[in-house]
């Protein structure tokens, strides 16, 4: 993983204009980061035995769904925290203890997350160890694995704020403010919608109480609602700094 960010840094994944990236080199917080994602994703598949038949290869192969789900979500948030490293650079105390608090997160919810996925892919298998959960075990999925979400953006929504907060330290530009301004909103959001399938979950009767999945879907309909908003002001803040810079 640490090999990983160097390359990606390298290449500018993610770069934006009018945003300078202020994180060039992989820092030790960082460095330390990484290798507890891959420790993540190692906890992911280390319960997965070699397959000794035909028919156990079989069976395994359905659990690839439900891994790439799971390793899709752990790549989300390094991504995020690696974009913030290259933005801001920061790696004063406040900013530390906020990534150590997110590793501890991830790290503890790596097999609740695991189990979410494997239950829910449960009726594509054959046969399988994970239990098809009731009605009331499925709420407390969705509670659980809802928990979990918002901890872990809740922190980088933390970590954004102290960025924010720095913005005269970091000579921030007001493109660079604005994006800063503009993640901190679209982490509020899908914090909210995890919100929601908490407590649509654990309202609607219990038999159907698997309708907190579908409710993630919004994440992809507030995010391109609120891209729409924020893009467009921001095209007029950069505008603006550019013609201010002939």
């Amino acid at each position: 993983m640490i090999m990983l960010s160097k390359q990606v840094a390298k290449t500018k994944l993610g770069a934006e204009d009018g945003f300078v990236w202020r994180g060039k080199e992989v820092s030790r917080v960082e460095g330390l980061s990484d290798a507890v994602f891959a420790f993540s994703v190692t906890l992911l598949i280390v319960s997965t035995e070699v397959p000794k038949t035909y028919d156990a290869l079989i069976e395994r192969l359905f659990d690839f769904i439900p891994f790439a789900a799971c390793f899709l979500q752990l790549m989300v948030v390094w991504y995020t925290q690696y974009k913030f490293y290259r933005r801001y650079n920061l790696e004063d105390a406040v900013t530390t203890r906020l990534t150590i608090a997110l590793l501890f997160v991830v790290l503890f919810y790596t097999y609740p997350l695991k189990f979410v996925f494997m239950s829910w892919f449960t009726t594509f298998r054959p046969s399988s160890e994970y239990l098809i959960l009731n009605g009331s075990q499925m709420a407390g999925l969705f509670t659980i694995y809802g928990v979990g979400f918002i901890a872990v953006f809740l922190i980088f929504f933390l970590m954004y704020r102290h960025a924010y907060r720095k913005r005269e330290e970091l000579e921030l530009t007001e493109t660079e403010v604005w994006d800063t301004r503009h993640s901190m909103r679209e982490i509020i959001l899908f914090c909210g919608v995890a919100a929601l399938s908490v407590i649509v979950a654990n309202v609607v009767p219990p038999d159907i109480s698997w309708l907190g999945g579908p409710v993630y879907s919004l994440i992809g309909l507030v995010s391109w609602a609120h891209e729409r908003w924020s893009g467009k002001r921001r095209k007029e803040i950069y505008s603006q700094s550019l013609l201010a810079n002939v």
